[in-house]
């Protein structure tokens, strides 16, 4: 009888840490979430997939990397007092609209450490670079039709404006693929995305840029 009892308390020990095991790893794999991190905050799909892979809405970074976008190039334009900010708004808009239809990207697990690990994201983002000549052609003719523009910072702020407003709809995807890196830590049964902010400017300049930071 002892040796029963004995025999029952094995398997059933055994039963409930195999039960344990199995509950505690109830993350998705690393690049399945290095895939949903990317379509929600780039395409916003997989907005619930998102959720429950890191217990939160990536709403937050959409609208911190929108905010980062708006001060950084109103910084380069040299316009600070927010009048801009609405044009800026719209470019960015524009940025991922055409990213949505051109660009792709391609992930794969760089370290497979399995509290922490490296996922590589490589992205064939806008070739802007290849729009630059169009954009200062454009600017240009601008000047020469109205020489006040050099001197006139809100009036040359929105003629660059209306270049890039021109040029982002035909920008093509860069044949060139740039690397962002996901770094991932384990949350009990979802993941942390460790500098998360950081991630998402980063993944944003690829698709938006085709350049690394």
């Amino acid at each position: 009888m002892k040796k029963k009892l004995t025999l029952m308390f094995v398997v059933v020990l055994t039963a409930v840490i195999t039960l344990s095991a199995c509950g505690s790893n109830n993350a998705v794999e690393p690049k399945a979430a290095a895939d949903i991190a990317v379509n929600t905050i780039i395409f916003n799909k997989d907005v619930e997939k998102y959720k429950d892979t890191f217990g939160k809405s990536a709403t937050a970074l959409q609208i911190n990397n929108k905010e980062t976008f708006t001060k950084r190039f109103a910084a380069n334009l040299k316009i600070t007092d927010g009048s801009m900010n609405k044009e800026i708004g719209d470019l960015y808009d524009a940025y991922t609209k055409r990213a949505k239809e051109v660009t792709k990207y391609t992930s794969k697990v760089t370290n497979d450490n399995k509290k922490k690990p490296t996922v590589e994201i490589s992205v064939n983002g806008l070739d802007m670079a290849s729009m630059q000549a169009e954009r200062l052609a454009a600017f240009k003719a601008k000047v020469k039709a109205d020489p006040s523009i050099e001197k006139d910072k809100k009036k040359s702020a929105k003629a660059v404006i209306e270049g890039y407003k021109t040029t982002i709809p035909k920008a093509k995807a860069s044949k060139k693929a740039v690397q962002v890196k996901l770094n991932l830590e384990a949350n009990e049964d979802q993941w942390k995305i460790k500098d998360d902010e950081d991630f998402a400017n980063n993944l944003y300049r690829a698709f938006f840029t085709g350049t690394a930071q």
